[in-house]
């Protein structure tokens, strides 16, 4: 009777997961998330910045030299962008982020303001002083796109952030093709922007209503900081150093841009690295770490086929691809931070950070473009040193979480083993101790809810346990032993 109640629930199973509207309606309510909505809302924000940025850069090409408009762009513009991030965490510092509504809002239309004026003016000096203010409010809509979310994304911070991009990304390459490959470089990017400003304003609206005054901390929780300011000051030297080493090799010289490299469509590069990192970061933080510290050998490979005859295209690809893991290992990190001590204020600092390595290491490329063999031994100085903080940093932040994982899993494991679950009841197991309902753990498996409740009932009866309560109480008992004493 066991046996055949064990083959129709098979049977049962491998029905459902051949039935295309239950992917459907797992992506839909994924999409109808809050995680769903803060995609949506980063993906929006970056659209509307990278189409700002790109604008402004193609009509500045026309009144400078491929050399300087680099420095205006990449460097000065960079800065620019560190310190409206800069400004932005001042602001979310001072009030909740549910009281910052209509600076978010103004944020919106200085820079859609600044953007258009930047592309249409003809006056070089106005030109520059437009582009910088539009990058100062691409720093300040980046503080919140990044800071907002963070008390309420529990997980997949990494996903959300990474996926975001990489949309935004593929959402401006698909455009450009559609219009022949420079849609940004032709007066329709205003309508662009518009349109991405309104998209922008109704999703950050959303994420905003969702947000609550953060709660005052308690004198034992101030004290309970998880790290202090000398491991502070290891991850943001970190940051500093990977972002400005990355840069050293290749800056994605404008000059390749007038000769016929297509920008926006070798930033379809990115967004596969953007969505590749933020999902390998989820899945274990350690493996993200890891392949973003392999992606600093990048400045080298660059340096090293300088001279060789290969498109130009591949070049801005390959570094595009790992540039990738770069902007989702810097933000990310930051993120869990914020997220662990509480001040989401912190979040954007990765950023900020990032682009001032990024503007230093493309001032080094440009300035030392002639001097071929000091670049490479400064690449290679400044690869050592960031080799050393690397580990000390993955000794800090990941050593521990290991040990967490390994001691929590033999935990898990020990838990099943007492109580005889099969392969499938630890699946079921573990989405139950995640406290979600029978219809998410449905979904997330693939199986129907009936299903579902045959496998709990299973677990119940197994533990000796009454209820969900009591198994999640009674595995905690196991995980904590100190929650067992009066």
């Amino acid at each position: 009777m066991e046996t055949a109640s064990k083959d129709l629930t098979a049977v049962h199973e491998a029905e459902h997961c051949r039935e295309p509207g239950k992917i459907m309606q797992r992506f839909w309510e994924t999409a109808r998330s809050f995680e769903g909505q803060c995609i949506a809302w980063i993906a929006a924000c970056f659209s509307l910045t990278s189409a700002g940025y790109l604008s402004w850069l193609y009509h500045m090409a026309g009144f400078l030299s491929p050399v300087r408009t680099d420095v205006f762009s990449m460097v000065v513009g960079y800065l620019f962008q560190a310190a409206g991030t800069g400004l932005g965490m001042f602001l979310l510092r001072r009030k909740p982020a549910a009281e910052h509504r209509n600076f978010y809002l103004l944020s919106l239309i200085g820079f859609f303001l600044a953007a258009v004026l930047s592309s249409l003016v003809r006056p070089l000096w106005l030109i520059l002083i437009f582009g910088f203010l539009m990058n100062l409010g691409c720093g300040i809509i980046a503080a919140f796109y990044l800071a907002v979310p963070v008390q309420l994304l529990d997980r997949n911070r990494a996903k959300v952030f990474g996926i975001g991009y990489g949309i935004s990304t593929l959402l401006i390459g698909l455009l450009s093709l559609v219009a022949g490959g420079k849609l940004l470089a032709t007066r329709s990017a205003a309508i662009v922007c518009f349109l991405l400003a309104l998209a922008s304003a109704f999703l950050g609206m959303r994420v905003f209503e969702q947000t609550e005054p953060a709660e005052e901390l308690s004198e034992t929780d101030r004290g309970q900081k998880r790290m202090g300011p000398e491991s502070l000051y290891l991850v943001g030297f970190t940051v500093l150093l990977f972002s400005l080493v990355k840069n050293l090799g290749f800056s994605f010289p404008t000059e390749d841009i007038l000769n016929g490299v297509s920008l926006e469509l070798s930033r379809l590069f990115y967004a596969t690295g953007l969505i590749a990192a933020g999902i390998l970061s989820d899945h274990n933080r350690r493996y993200g770490a890891i392949c973003t510290f392999a992606a600093l050998a990048i400045p080298f490979v660059m340096l090293a086929v300088q001279n060789e005859p290969l498109p130009r295209f591949l070049c801005w690809g390959l570094d595009y691809l790992f540039f990738g893991f770069f902007s989702v290992f810097r933000v990310v990190l930051f993120m869990d931070i914020a997220r662990e001590e509480r001040n989401m204020a912190m979040a954007p600092l990765g950023l900020a950070l990032g682009r001032i390595g990024d503007a230093a290491g493309t001032a080094f490329c440009i300035g030392l473009a002639q001097y071929r063999l000091v670049l490479i031994g400064l690449t290679l100085v400044l690869f050592i040193l960031a080799t050393f903080f690397f580990f000390r940093l993955f000794h800090v932040i990941y050593e521990p979480e290991k040990e967490k994982e390994r001691s929590e899993r033999e935990i898990f494991e020990d838990f099943a083993m007492q109580h005889d679950l099969s392969a499938r009841e630890k699946e079921v197991l573990r989405l139950l101790l995640g406290e979600r309902s029978n219809a998410e753990i449905a979904g997330t498996l693939f199986v129907s809810e009936s299903t579902i409740k045959y496998h709990v009932h299973n677990l119940l009866q197994k533990t000796g346990t009454k209820s969900r309560q009591d198994l999640i109480k009674k595995y905690n008992v196991m995980l904590f032993p100190g929650l067992g004493k009066d």
